[in-house]
């Protein structure tokens, strides 16, 4: 049982267009599909679709929602099988890039006290629930204020993730944050230091 045996090919492993259906396969060569894990890094998560006909070999589809350059993981019992991470290059329009976006980003929820309020000197964060923006890349920070302040994103397991801010001063700050160069809902917020 070795990642090394497991072959992945086709056109969804290199290229792709946004908003399009892209396909590759995947032959176990015999070993246990449901060990085999798939992942992306990119503007978007796209969701796996698989079909298993006869004959051994899996066939994988996804649409990615944005254009830009993603990384396809493919692992077997943790170890990527070669090949993996693929660099998956998507085109498509820039414009309608950032009008899906402005549209997407409108699912974009934070929550939690440190939203609105936080105290100095020590690390204070919040969460940020982007899952249903489909939205993955691109994410960025930063706060305004009377003193200097360090920001930070923690990734956790459900998808969700904590912004972190450490903030030198007491004073009121502002907090920007962005996916690509488009603020989120309610960007940029007040957040009074004590």
């Amino acid at each position: 049982m070795s990642a090394s045996s497991i072959q992945a090919w086709g056109d969804g492993l290199s290229h792709g267009f946004a908003g399009q259906q892209a396909n590759f396969l995947v032959n176990p060569n015999g070993l246990n599909m449901s060990k085999v894990t798939f992942g992306v890094e990119g503007p978007s998560r796209p969701e796996f679709i698989f079909n298993h006909p006869p004959g051994g070999a899996v066939e994988v589809s996804y649409i990615p929602t944005f254009p830009g350059l993603y990384r396809i993981h493919i692992k077997f019992f943790g170890r990527d099988i070669p090949g993996s991470p693929f660099p998956v290059n998507v085109s498509g329009d820039p414009q309608s890039q950032v009008e899906m976006v402005r549209d997407v980003i409108q699912n974009v929820r934070i929550s939690g006290p440190a939203a609105t309020n936080g105290k100095s000197l020590i690390t204070n964060q919040f969460l940020l629930d982007a899952r249903e923006a489909v939205v993955s890349g691109g994410l960025n920070a930063f706060m305004q204020g009377p003193g200097n302040v360090e920001v930070g994103f923690k990734e956790n397991l459900d998808g969700t993730i904590h912004v972190q801010y450490k903030p030198s001063h007491s004073g009121v700050y502002k907090l920007i944050i962005k996916f690509g160069d488009i603020p989120v809902v309610g960007s940029p917020f007040v957040i009074n230091v004590n």
